[in-house]
Formats: structure tokens, C-alpha cells, sequence
């Protein structure tokens, strides 16, 4: 059973480190919108962030100028991170 538990924990931790990518890319995507200069970097790192903020975008739209579907996207990239990936780890945890 040890084999699956290091699977687990492997797939767990490889899960973890791409959410805490992705919510990197979200929050400097944010953050380069402000500065005009930034624009070809902007675009290519939104594309990365569009594939979480997307969905929330069609649930949720902007409230007026400002979109709050990043403060979501991070929010439940968090939420899946500490209920989800850290279950997957604890029981592979558990099986070792």
C-alpha cells in the first residue's frame, strides 16, 4: 500500500504546485492590467489566468469597471488547495 500512498502524496503535492502557479499568474495578470507599458506581457499571462477566470466570468459578471472574478479564481483555487489536495496528501499519507 505504500506505493499508493507515495502516488497519492506525489499527486498531491504535483496538484499543489500548479494551483499555487496558477494563482501566481492570476494575481500578476491583475496587477500588469494597471500598467499600460506591460501590455504584450499582460496578454499572454491573462490567456494562462482565462483558464480559471473564464468560467467564473460567465457566472458572475463585472460590476461595472470592476472585475472580481481574480478575487474569486484565488479564493477558490485556495479552497480547492486546503479541502481537495490536502485530503488527496492525507490519505496518501494514511496508506503509507
Amino acid at each position: 500500500m505504500f506505493i499508493i500512498g507515495n502516488f497519492l502524496i506525489g499527486l498531491g503535492v504535483a496538484f499543489r504546485i500548479l494551483f499555487n502557479i496558477e494563482t501566481a499568474i492570476i494575481v500578476i495578470s491583475a496587477i500588469l492590467s494597471w500598467i499600460p507599458e506591460a501590455r504584450t506581457l499582460y496578454y499572454y499571462l491573462q490567456s494562462l489566468a482565462d483558464i480559471v477566470e473564464r468560467p467564473i466570468r460567465r457566472i458572475i459578471p463585472r460590476i461595472g469597471p470592476v472585475d472580481v472574478s481574480p478575487i474569486i479564481a484565488i479564493v477558490l483555487l485556495v479552497f480547492l488547495d486546503r479541502f481537495l489536495i490536502q485530503s488527496i496528501i492525507d490519505l496518501g499519507y494514511y496508506l503509507k
